[in-house]
C-alpha cells in the first residue's frame, strides 16, 4: 500500500540515489508499431558538498528506433542556498513553465498516468522543456509563496534541443515564475509563470517569442487534480509575414481508492492543444491536438506500480485513433531499509 512516507535513519549521509525504468506496451488502431516497448533507464542522484551547497544529475537512457541507446544528461544543477529565500543555482535544468515539467522529471513511476501531456511531452516543441542557464529561487519572506527567475540559452536551432553549447543566436532567455503553496492536506498548489526568448529556427524565420503559463493543482492522492493552460505568442522578427500563436490546456483528476482497494489510484484527462495555422514558429512543427485518456494505477508493491490506460486521440482534425497501453513502472533506492517503503509525493520532493 502506498501510503507510508519516506523516511530513513540514513538521512544524515550526504547523497541521495533514485532508479527508475519502465516497461510498455501498445496496440492501436492508428499508425505506428505494436506490441512491447521499452522505456527510459533513469538515474537521479543528488548529493550535499557542505551545508549549503549541493549537486543534482538526472540521466537517462533511452531506446530509438534501429539505434542503439540513446544516453543523454537531462539535469545537471549546481545550487548554493543562503536562505530558504536566497537560492542560486546554475546547470542545465526543466524549464519552471507551468506545473507539470517541474513537478515530473524523467521516471514514469512518479506520474500518475502512463504519458505526460501532449504539451509537455519530452522531445515537444510547444514549450522548451530543458534550460540551461541560472536560477535564483525562495520563498517570499516567511509566507507560502514563492518565486523563481533566471536567464540562459534561448531554444537551439532544433528548437526542441536547449542549447548546451551556447545560445544560438546570443539572445539569451528569460524565464520567471510565481507560485502560492500552502501547507495544507490537499497540498494546494498554484501559479504563473513567463518565458521570454528569440528563436532563431534552422528552417523559418526568426520570432520572438513569449510563453505565458497558469496552474492550479491539488496533489495529495485523495484527490489529485491538476489543470495547466499554456499560451504562446510568436512574432516574426522580419514582419514579413503573419504572425500566430499557440494554446494549449489540460485538466486531470485522479483519486486513490480507500480500504482494501488503496492501492488502486483511477484517473482522468483531457487535453486540447490549438496551434493557429499562421504560427511563424510551431505550424511547421506541431498538430493540433484533442485527447482523452481513462485509466488506473495499481501499486502492488510500494515500489513498483502497473497502469492501464485507454486514449482516445485525434491530430490536427484527422481521423481519431484510439490506443491501449499498459506500463510497468518502477524505483529502485538502494538506500532504503528493508522494510521501508517510499511514496510518489515523498520521491518528487527529493527531486525538486
Amino acid at each position: 500500500m502506498l501510503v507510508t512516507g519516506f523516511a530513513t535513519a540514513q538521512d544524515d549521509v550526504p547523497y541521495r540515489a533514485l532508479f527508475f525504468g519502465e516497461i510498455d506496451y501498445r496496440q492501436s488502431d492508428g499508425d505506428g508499431d505494436d506490441g512491447f516497448i521499452i522505456g527510459q533507464a533513469v538515474a537521479q542522484l543528488t548529493g550535499n558538498i557542505d551545508e549549503r551547497l549541493s549537486v543534482m544529475t538526472e540521466m537517462t537512457a533511452t531506446a530509438r528506433q534501429n539505434e542503439d541507446f540513446e544516453f543523454e544528461v537531462e539535469r545537471l544543477v549546481i545550487k548554493y542556498d543562503f536562505s530558504d529565500q536566497f537560492k542560486l543555482s546554475a546547470g542545465r535544468y526543466h524549464t519552471p513553465i507551468g506545473y507539470w515539467n517541474t513537478a515530473f522529471h524523467h521516471g514514469s513511476w512518479l506520474q500518475t498516468t502512463i504519458a505526460r501531456p501532449e504539451t509537455v511531452k519530452f522531445g515537444s516543441n510547444v514549450i522548451p522543456i530543458h534550460f540551461v542557464g541560472i536560477l535564483l529561487e525562495g520563498k517570499i519572506r516567511e509566507s507560502d509563496f514563492g518565486y523563481r527567475v533566471g536567464f540562459g540559452n534561448g531554444r537551439a536551432e532544433q528548437i526542441n534541443d536547449p542549447g548546451d553549447l551556447g545560445d544560438d543566436n546570443d539572445e539569451p532567455a528569460y524565464v520567471g515564475s510565481f507560485y502560492y503553496r500552502p501547507l495544507d492536506k490537499y497540498r494546494l498548489e498554484a501559479g504563473v509563470s513567463v518565458y521570454v526568448d528569440t528563436a532563431t529556427p534552422e528552417v523559418g524565420p526568426e520570432v520572438d517569442e513569449v510563453i505565458f503559463s497558469g496552474y492550479v493543482a491539488l496533489q495529495g492522492e485523495t484527490p489529485e487534480v491538476i489543470v495547466e493552460y499554456d499560451y504562446a505568442d510568436h512574432q516574426r522578427t522580419d514582419t514579413a509575414g503573419p504572425d500566430g500563436s499557440t494554446s494549449s490546456i489540460y485538466g486531470q483528476i485522479a483519486y486513490r481508492l480507500s480500504g482494501g482497494a488503496a492501492n488502486f489510484k483511477p484517473y482522468l484527462r483531457a487535453e486540447h492543444l490549438d496551434v493557429e495555422d499562421d504560427d511563424p514558429l510551431l505550424s511547421p512543427l506541431v498538430d493540433s491536438y484533442d485527447g482523452v485518456t481513462v485509466g488506473i494505477r495499481w501499486d502492488f508493491s510500494p515500489y513498483a506500480s502497473l497502469k492501464a490506460e485507454v486514449r482516445n486521440e485525434e491530430f490536427d482534425n484527422a481521423d481519431d485513433e484510439t490506443s491501449f497501453w499498459l506500463q510497468l513502472a518502477f524505483v529502485f533506492d538502494p538506500r532504503r531499509p528493508l522494510g521501508r517503503s517510499i511514496t510518489q509525493t515523498g520521491a518528487r520532493s527529493m527531486m525538486r
